[in-house]
């Protein structure tokens, strides 16, 4: 579903079936930003984003800004954002835009004409 809502954006998209799998792929690939689901299958998506953090401080590694899918409890928050469930295509991008512009001084637009 996320596929197909930033589909229209350009986006290059990587996915990952559990958290370990997302780990994995963060450690071998950068990253402009990181969607993580708050319930995976394997390991709260709070764990995953103290765990790309820790990756970045161990490895002297840039920010990389991470956006939650779904609700998480108060005070809970490692990354750059929430968007609660349900949302819309529309909610995701503008989330995304506001994000990559906090975190990189230029929305998605920015981001997509510097990986070019």
């Amino acid at each position: 579903m996320i596929d197909l809502m930033l589909a229209a954006t350009g986006i290059d998209i990587d996915f990952a079936a559990t958290g370990a799998e997302a780990l994995e792929a963060f450690q071998t690939t950068e990253y402009d930003m990181v969607l993580t689901d708050v319930d995976l299958p394997d390991m709260p998506g709070l764990q995953v984003a103290h765990e790309i953090r820790q990756t970045e401080d161990g490895f002297h590694l840039g920010y990389t800004p991470i956006l939650f899918l779904g609700r998480l409890d108060d005070g809970a928050e490692p990354g750059d954002g929430c968007l609660p469930k349900p949302f819309t295509a529309d909610g995701l991008k503008a989330a995304v835009d506001r994000i990559l512009y906090v975190a990189r001084g230029s929305g998605l637009e920015g981001t997509l004409r510097a990986a070019r």
